[in-house]
């Protein structure tokens, strides 16, 4: 299906507003609203001290406030092993302004913390953010596996806790179910299923094997303890999300390593063994990015909303539907054009519309994105992504 025009894109003329300035930025963001949609700076190369900043992570809370998580890369662009931090801004008018920086992890002795994932616990109503620590996952040693917990919605944070020893380890007769040389957990938006068991997906590499299986973890204590899929949802993978469908089944989707399509894997035992689907599941374009896959209820539908680059490389973010449970994606909408990379989605407080963060190239695409990119925020009615 032809792309929808984003309105924000195509307006001919847009009110500027701008946000008061928090003295931790380095600029003044600005914000764009035209009629139901806005579009806002969240994060910049510059702000806070940081040279470059990455990976972003959002998700509402229950009074409506926004919460978006990303890697502070303070010297370089290249991820884990660096000089990262995993922080947070705020906002509680909708998107339209962003609160002051605040730290969720700072890097130390043993390395950055970064590839945050976020999740809020409606049990709890604890925010969690899982992120990795320490060495990357090309690395002879893993880095460690992190969780960093709020009690007042990503105001203040206590000091991340780390889970390695209850999932994973480099000795082959280790009492922990993966036995592997690194690792990382998955960025973007975790998952709370219905009975409220916590989940995020797993990187796993091993020296020698060229594969990477992707594995669930999941906590049902609110993320105090952790265990580990007995299946991995595929044997070679990268960046993961999973969505609990309609009748409780479990849909991961999978980027792909190599092929041009997503691949998706199926758990009906929530998430401890899973089904990798090889027929039927090869029709949703992937240029081997992260992206983010959320469930809607809209016109007394059930729809899966997946955001990507669509391509060409990492450029122009859209958001495919479905209505089948992930087998085809016959609507599309364009988020934005130009270079552009990870991305990461939520449902706004009125139910009406989504929210998503995306990685902006400041560059042209053809330069693989080597200067970095901003983090902009849009609201988008449901309406225009799946029509009236």
């Amino acid at each position: 299906m032809t792309m929808k025009p984003n309105r924000i894109l195509l307006a001919g003329a847009l009110l500027a507003v701008a946000a008061a300035a928090s003295p931790l930025c380095a600029q003044t963001p600005v914000t764009y609203t035209n009629g139901e949609t806005t579009r806002s700076l969240v994060m910049d190369k510059g702000d806070f001290d940081s040279k470059f900043y990455r990976i972003p992570a959002i998700t509402t809370l229950p009074d409506g406030t926004i919460v978006v998580v990303a890697d502070k890369r303070i010297e370089t662009l290249n991820d884990l092993p660096g000089k990262i931090d995993v922080v947070v801004r705020r906002s509680t008018d909708g998107g339209r302004t962003w609160g002051p920086y605040i730290t969720v992890a700072e890097h130390d002795s043993m390395g950055g913390y970064g590839d945050p994932a976020i999740v809020y616990d409606r049990r709890t109503g604890d925010l969690i953010v899982i992120s990795s620590h320490g060495n990357g996952l090309w690395d002879k040693s893993p880095s460690h596996t992190s969780i960093s917990r709020s009690h007042d919605g990503g105001l203040t944070w206590e000091k991340p806790v780390d889970i390695s020893d209850q999932i994973f380890t480099t000795d082959p007769n280790g009492k922990q179910p993966i036995k592997l040389t690194a690792a990382f957990a998955s960025s973007g938006r975790a998952l709370q299923l219905r009975n409220g068991r916590l989940m995020f997906v797993l990187v796993t590499r091993k020296d020698g094997v060229d594969p990477f299986p992707c594995y669930a973890i999941y906590s049902d204590d609110g993320g105090r303890t952790w265990k580990a899929s007995k299946t991995p949802g595929t044997l070679d993978g990268d960046e993961s999300k999973i969505v609990e469908l309609p009748n409780g089944d479990l849909l991961m989707s999978i980027r792909a390593r190599f092929g041009k399509t997503r691949k998706f894997s199926l758990s009906k035992d929530k998430g401890v063994t899973w089904t990798e689907l090889t027929e039927g599941y090869d029709n949703l374009p992937d240029v081997k990015c992260n992206g983010d896959i959320i469930p809607i209820r809209y016109n007394g539908k059930d729809i899966l909303l997946q955001s990507l680059p669509a391509g060409p490389w990492r450029s122009n973010i859209t958001i495919y539907a479905s209505s089948d449970g992930g087998r085809t994606w016959p609507r599309s909408y364009q988020v934005m054009h130009g270079p552009a990379a990870y991305s990461t989605m939520t449902l706004m407080p009125d139910g009406k519309s989504i929210g998503i963060v995306n990685e902006e190239g400041v560059h042209d695409v053809d330069d693989r994105h080597h200067q970095g990119y901003r983090l902009w925020f849009q609201s988008i009615p449901l309406s225009d992504i799946l029509g009236e």
